[in-house]
């Protein structure tokens, strides 16, 4: 499927920060080292940023690259030469790009925003502005969509909601041509070669440290001089719109190259109307060049995002494809938010991304591209396997559905192991897809963390007010049930690992959570002493909203500390209550002072709901809480919360305490104690001096959990990888078992998805899990296609006749298929003179669902010559063996009917009522015995109708689509575009145009 997406740029405004810098002071600061600390001048202030050295397919030429990284996040791309540099770096939500002017370093930023190319064809509506996105109030559970039919042995297909992140084991490199056009190379390569190639680097840089953090594939440059056009008067797109561009892109790649010898193509020009564009999914297929974008790096990845196979992510953004899996606008990359800092692919980009891989598996084992694994298929990259393992999620710890009430904050904590060892990334993204205006949550990025919370954030609004930041929660008294995802990756290490391919792998539990009618669960007050005022290391007492229809009666909480407003929780002041509304709770004595003043301090309590996701904070906004000086204050005070072996406990501490009161005798007399608990010990130290003034200090050591006795291992045989011919051949799901533990649960997951051209994968998924144990996985995958052409009843012998009244008359053959069964036969006959003898040919020709064609041809000779009617043998066709498919040859071309006039030429016939029956879509003087393809989409590049057998039986497109989710089922009005694929004089042709309904 070609479609293509729209993303506007509106191209910018430009600043200029000079900062009085050498750039050969900077090149040799990063002289040969592999890792540097470099500060970047941005807008009067200096960012320090960690820079890391990376491949590049240029580093024979001299040039290297770096990624930058801060506060652990991808922050920035450098490359350079022993002379000059260019960089990118993104900060506070902004793009800076770094050059060098007559020596001197030079930082620019640009001022640039998404927006949907729908806008920017002046085609907004009321229905895309924000406040027309928000759904009612009660939201209804979205109803399953109906299962595709009983075709596994009486066992219905999942419905399309049962969605399996696959994970593949072939990192794929490909290799990716930049076309430089002339006006580019002029404004943003400075006419300079040095600058193409450090561009061209550093875009290389970046897309490998996020595909291969993310995706599983890496990029390698084309290094070809014809793709860098350095003169005016080879100028290959003069000031165009894009989508003249995108539809020239991979013709243009392929004429200046040639087609076997890119993977992947990237057009930079300028562009009259601003846009960045790309085909879906291409990368798989024949428009490889099809992707536009500028010179902002997250626009490049979010263009190659879609050649990749991913839709737009956000709710708002224009009548654009999308899987609306983000409200508003989105945070991720393929979404519009226009923020730099967005360079990652949320959990729905990537299955989509990996679902093509998935269907589109082949890749060539060597780099000269000549041993081939799979199936052959379009655009096929070079892979190497890798031997990475795949993170577990603890599923033991997880449900699959939480309860909550309406207006309550909720977090994940998602316990994952590795088997390798490798650092984990932890995200968990809203997941329902294709359910416009059901987003409510942001998915934002990856995270070393574990810990994801959901609530309600705020933001200041310049006159000392916080407004709640719109589109990141529910509405106050909203319900409905929404799925997530929650998910774990190994990619942090990047593409290769100590050497050798490294893909990054997932591990995903889907979950829903259910936000019902009822109390919000909210801390509601918190008791002080006298003035207004906490005291360190005394009671307070905090009330909470609880409602015990959702949570029951028997739930418990635990109580946290911030002391800087929720960035840490350090202290843990009560574990294992009851959930009843109310505990009394100490004050923690170590609490630290805003800016080291004890009498103010940026304290946040929260509640947790053990063994849930629920929780509550006491207030929503930055602040501090006014503090009484402490009575007491103790010395020696060990850390206020630890986590060690139950054995290892360590030795209690010697606190000594000292009061502020009192005249001379300071010294507060200490009382120590301990309570045992099943995951804790509590150790409390009471000091009370002789005014009768006290305080208490705590500490919670927490037992770690003890790491898995038992190894659970399936019980073989294991169901297998296999392909089918036929949907009657997919076996049954298997009924797989494990053992190694006591209470073994397995979850099942399956999902089945269609390729092209009446292929399909199935993918099933084994998880089993036990308390005690790592989870264990299977994966089976049936390759559903069907490669054997159907077989015709007979194969008349071609012959020679002496005259012709000896000419036999067309047999009307049958034809049957391994699939389908029996099928209809079109046949035709043509005349023609070759030599001086008259020829005959009849050809019959039968195609089966998933286009497997059989074309038999019988050609008789008229020769007075001849002594009798000589038949010439012909080969007896054999049934293909079925293990594995193989290539099918093409049907040689077919010369046309010559009965018809040579002069005749093809005629469309584009202009369409839905009123006038005369009027419709219509091919003329095609080759009647081939099939005729056609595909419409509308001005956004969505399809609206498919026909692989056109005009055949009477069926026309006479206005109406035939597409399963076309906005609206009503007849189609406006302008619209074709792609229709033919044979004339047995040659195949691909036209495109435009069409028009009215």
């Amino acid at each position: 499927m070609k479609i293509s997406r729209l993303l506007l740029l509106w191209f910018f405004v430009a600043g200029t920060i000079n900062a009085q810098q050498k750039a050969t002071e900077v090149i040799r600061l990063f002289g040969t080292n592999s890792s540097v600390q470099w500060n970047v001048p941005i807008e009067g202030k200096s960012v320090s940023l960690n820079w890391q050295a990376r491949p590049n397919s240029l580093a024979q030429e001299g040039f290297r690259t770096f990624v930058a990284y801060h506060n652990g996040n991808f922050a920035g791309t450098l490359s350079m030469n022993k002379s000059t540099l260019s960089g990118e770096v993104w900060h506070d939500g902004h793009s800076y790009f770094i050059n060098t002017e007559n020596g001197i370093l030079k930082v620019t930023t640009d001022k640039e925003h998404f927006a949907c190319g729908t806008c920017a064809d002046g085609q907004c509506s009321q229905a895309t502005t924000p406040t027309s996105q928000r759904l009612p109030m009660q939201l209804a559970p979205a109803n399953a969509m109906t299962a595709r039919g009983a075709i596994l042995h009486e066992e219905p297909l999942p419905s399309d909601d049962k969605k399996v992140l696959y994970n593949t084991n072939v990192l794929r490199t490909y290799r990716l041509a930049m076309l430089i056009d002339y006006s580019f190379y002029k404004k943003h390569c400075y006419g300079d070669i040095n600058k193409v190639k450090e561009f061209m680097t550093k875009v290389e840089a970046g897309l490998n440290e996020v595909c291969g953090r993310e995706i599983g594939c890496q990029f390698t440059l084309v290094n070809d001089p014809r793709l860098i056009i350095t003169t005016k008067d080879k100028e290959i797109y003069n000031y165009p719109v894009v989508r003249e561009v995108l539809n020239r892109a991979t013709s243009d790649f392929n004429n200046l190259i040639g087609e076997e010898n890119y993977d992947a193509g990237i057009v930079f020009s300028i562009y009259s109307d601003n846009r960045g564009l790309a085909h879906l999914g291409e990368i798989t297929g024949k428009l490889k060049g099809g992707c536009i974008a500028n010179h902002e790096f997250y626009i490049i990845l979010h263009e190659l995002g879609h050649l990749l196979g991913s839709a737009h992510t956000f709710t708002i953004g224009g009548a654009t494809a999308s899987s609306h899996t983000e409200p508003d606008r989105g945070n991720s990359i393929m979404s519009y938010i226009n923020d730099p800092n967005g360079t990652y692919f949320s959990l729905p980009s990537i299955y989509t991304i990996r679902n093509r891989t998935n269907l589109h598996d082949a890749y060539y084992s060597d780099k000269a591209r000549t041993q081939l694994v799979g199936l052959p298929q379009d655009n096929i990259p070079y892979g190497e396997v890798s031997t990475n393992r795949a993170p577990v999620i603890q599923r033991s710890t997880l449900k699959k559905e939480y309860k909550l009430p309406k207006n309550t904050y909720f977090q994940f904590n998602i316990e994952a192991t590795d088997p390798d060892g490798d650092p984990l990334l932890y995200m968990a993204h809203q997941a329902d897809f294709n359910q416009f205006g059901k987003a409510r949550f942001p998915s934002n990025r990856p995270t070393e963390s574990n810990h994801i919370e959901f609530y309600q954030p705020y933001r200041e609004n310049g006159y000392n007010e916080w407004k709640p930041v719109p589109y990141k929660f529910t509405g106050k008294n909203e319900t409905g049930v929404f799925t997530f995802w929650l998910g774990v990756c190994d990619g942090k290490i990047g593409a290769y690992k100590d050497g050798k391919p490294h893909v990054a792998l997932y591990d995903v539990y889907e979950t829903k959570v259910n936000i019902v009618e009822g109390k919000p669960f909210r801390i509601t007050n918190i008791t002080k002493s006298s003035a207004g005022r906490f005291k360190y290391g005394k009671e307070t007492t905090i009330y909470w909203d609880v409602d015990k229809n959702v949570f029951g009666n028997d739930s418990k909480v635990r109580i946290l500390f911030s002391d800087d407003y929720g960035k840490t929780y350090k202290y843990v002041l009560a574990d294992g209550l009851p959930n009843n509304g109310q505990a009394t709770v100490i004050f923690p004595t170590q609490a630290k002072g805003w800016k080291n003043y004890n009498l103010f301090v940026e304290g946040l309590f929260k509640i947790e709901v053990l063994n849930h996701i629920a929780y509550a904070v006491s207030t929503d906004t930055p602040g501090t809480l006014d503090m009484h000086s402490p009575d007491i204050t103790f010395k020696n005070l060990p850390e206020p919360v630890i986590t060690v072996k139950k054995n290892a406990i360590p030795e209690k501490p010697n606190v000594t305490a000292e009061s502020h009161y009192c005249g001379a005798n300071k010294k507060a007399e200490v009382t120590f104690s301990e309570e045992d608990h099943t995951t804790y010990l509590l150790r409390k130290w009471v000091a009370k001096d002789k005014c009768n003034y006290s305080a208490t200090a705590q500490q919670f050591i927490y037992y770690e959990k003890e790491p898995p006795t038992k190894t659970l291992r399936f019980v073989a045989p294991l169901p297998e990888d296999k392909h089918v011919q036929c949907r009657g051949d997919i076996p049954s799901k298997a009924e797989v078992k494990a053992e190694g533990a006591d209470n073994i649960h397995i979850d099942y997951e399956e999902e089945f998805r269609e390729g092209d051209r009446k292929s399909y994968k199935l993918t099933r998924s084994w998880i089993a899990y036990a308390e005690g144990a790592l989870p264990i996985r299977h994966t089976q995958q049936i390759f559903l296609k069907d490669t054997q052409k159907p077989v015709l009843s007979s194969y008349p012998p071609s012959m020679t006749v002496k005259s012709e009244a000896d000419v036999p008359v067309r047999e009307n053959l049958t034809a049957t298929d391994n699939c389908d069964g029996a099928l209809q036969v079109v046949s035709s006959q043509s005349n023609e003179t070759k030599d001086g003898k008259k020829i005959v040919r009849y050809v019959w020709f039968v195609e089966d669902s998933a286009h497997n064609e059989n074309r038999y041809e019988q050609v008789i000779t008229i020769d007075l010559n001849a002594q009798n009617p000589q038949p010439q043998p012909q080969p007896n066709p054999q049934p293909q063996p079925q293990p594995q498919p193989q290539p099918q040859p093409q049907p040689q071309p077919n010369p046309s009917d010559p009965s018809k006039s040579p002069s005749a030429a093809l005629i469309i016939y584009n202009a369409v009522s839905t009123t006038n029956p005369e009027n419709y879509f219509k091919v003329e003087n095609a080759d009647e015995d081939r099939p005729i393809s056609l595909l419409i989409f509308d001005e956004m590049g969505l399809k609206v109708y498919e026909n692989n057998h056109y005009q055949q039986n009477g069926d026309y497109f006479r206005g109406y689509p035939n597409v399963k989710g076309v906005v609206g089922s009503k007849r189609l009005a406006g302008t619209y575009f074709y792609v229709v694929t033919y044979y004339f004089k047995g040659q195949q042709q691909t036209k495109k145009g435009i069409l028009y309904v009215k």
